[in-house]
């Protein structure tokens, strides 16, 4: 008998999991035609008890099956899709070194993180860019241009990254704006060198949009909030 066993397990390794499948199966069955209620109890009984024609208990049967593996196949679906979304924006204030210009100004700057919502598929190809400014700044004909991923500081300019990979769960923060308290304009935080930077700010409010891009999946827009409060300090948010 443990060679049989043997044998079955060397030929259908892939059914190790059945006795989690079936209480799987028989509860998505449920939630699928009668959503666990007591109509479930009820058709069962009538199902083994009436003389209902062949063809009718036949089509019930493949019915509650097609639903019930579609169900199953959702939850992987929904778990394993690649999702990117923005899970935070940041504040990251400091005050400018001696030695450096404008040294003892305040300054401020927002970045946001981007992350890969997928349980168990890495995102690859990723590209984070200023997509267009709201209303229109002149000499910004390099739109769309890659923002600057934090922390990412090679010894030559030319070398950042533009393009990246998240793993499942992985969360890349990624740099948007920055200006020093009380300044009239504010900083792109973009890696493209030569490329201008600096806006000036307007009276009322500009929204940048931003777009996040990856392999084999729709782009992602998302547009940010950028001004100046009563005394003069950069400010941003997410609009919802």
């Amino acid at each position: 008998m443990s060679k049989i066993g043997q044998w079955f397990r060397r030929r259908f390794k892939e059914l190790d999991l059945l006795e989690k499948y079936f209480p799987l199966l028989f509860t998505r069955w449920q939630a699928a035609i009668w959503g666990g209620s007591v109509l479930a109890v009820a058709f069962g009984w009538r199902f083994i008890t009436s003389d209902w024609p062949y063809p009718v208990k036949l089509t019930a049967c493949v019915v509650a099956l097609f639903f019930a593996g579609y169900y199953l196949w959702r939850a992987d679906h929904l778990r394993l899709e690649k999702k990117l979304e923005i899970v935070h924006l940041r504040i990251n204030a400091w005050t400018v070194a001696h030695g450096l210009a404008n040294a003892g100004h305040r300054a401020k700057a927002y970045y946001f993180g981007v992350i890969n919502r997928s349980e168990g598929v890495t995102v690859e190809g990723v590209n984070v860019q200023l997509n267009r400014i709201s209303p229109e700044v002149e000499n910004l004909g390099w739109l769309p241009i890659h923002l600057h991923l934090q922390h990412d500081d090679p010894i030559k300019p030319e070398d950042q990254i533009k393009s990246f990979s998240l793993n499942p769960g992985a969360v890349r923060n990624v740099d948007l704006v920055s200006a020093l308290d009380g300044n009239t304009v504010f900083s792109i935080v973009h890696v493209v060198s030569g490329a201008t930077h600096e806006i000036h700010f307007d009276p009322g409010v500009h929204r940048l949009e931003v777009m996040i891009t990856a392999a084999n999946m729709p782009a992602l827009f998302v547009w940010f909030g950028v001004w100046r409060d009563e005394a003069g300090a950069l400010m941003c948010e997410i609009e919802k």
